[in-house]
């Protein structure tokens, strides 16, 4: 059944690479959810969201030729999307909060709770939503996609105790939050 999927997505490619406009929009419905919840994570709100995502698949009809068929395709549209929602950040030049380079960590932060896991997933990304804009962006980074303090403080030109302390405020709040809904 894989090899079915590989070669519908080879197919799209394929269409995507001739500029065919019906698997431009195959590809957009298909992907339209998983890119806004990519958005998601890095925007303030759904509209900038939607433009982050618009963006995104601009520049993956625009760019397709960069697309080798090395790794996933799915995975090369997370990275440019995940790339398109840094540059949106970068343009609205976010409130940065500089930190000496220290390697911040809180032990404290640490907690195991058996209620917490009662807490569902859109509770917890409605919480991730509303963390201070600097804070969301390096700990969705971090946490969702993978990113270590060293990426992170290039990519967003802050230091890379700044990213570390981003991420434990990101998850002290995060922690004060579900204290709070518990």
């Amino acid at each position: 059944m894989k090899s079915a999927n590989k070669r519908d997505i080879d197919k799209l490619v394929d269409g995507l690479k001739r500029q065919d406009k019906k698997s431009q929009e195959v590809l957009y419905k298909k992907y339209f959810g998983l890119m806004m919840s990519i958005g998601m994570h890095y925007c303030e709100n759904w509209d900038d969201a939607k433009e982050v995502v618009n963006t995104a698949f601009l520049k993956v009809f625009t760019k397709i030729e960069y697309y080798t068929g090395v790794g996933s395709f799915e995975g090369w549209m997370k990275k440019t999307m995940v790339n398109t929602s840094l540059d949106y950040i970068k343009s609205k030049k976010f409130d940065k909060v500089d930190i000496d380079d220290i390697n911040y960590l809180n032990e404290e932060l640490f907690v195991e709770n058996e209620a917490a896991s009662n807490i569902n997933s859109e509770d917890i990304m409605k919480m991730i939503q509303e963390l201070p804009n600097a804070s969301k962006i390096v700990f969705n980074m971090y946490i969702i996609e993978g990113y270590k303090h060293k990426e992170i403080s290039e990519l967003l030109n802050i230091s890379e105790g700044t990213s570390h302390w981003h991420l434990q405020n990101a998850r002290k709040l995060l922690m004060n939050k579900i204290n709070n809904l518990l």
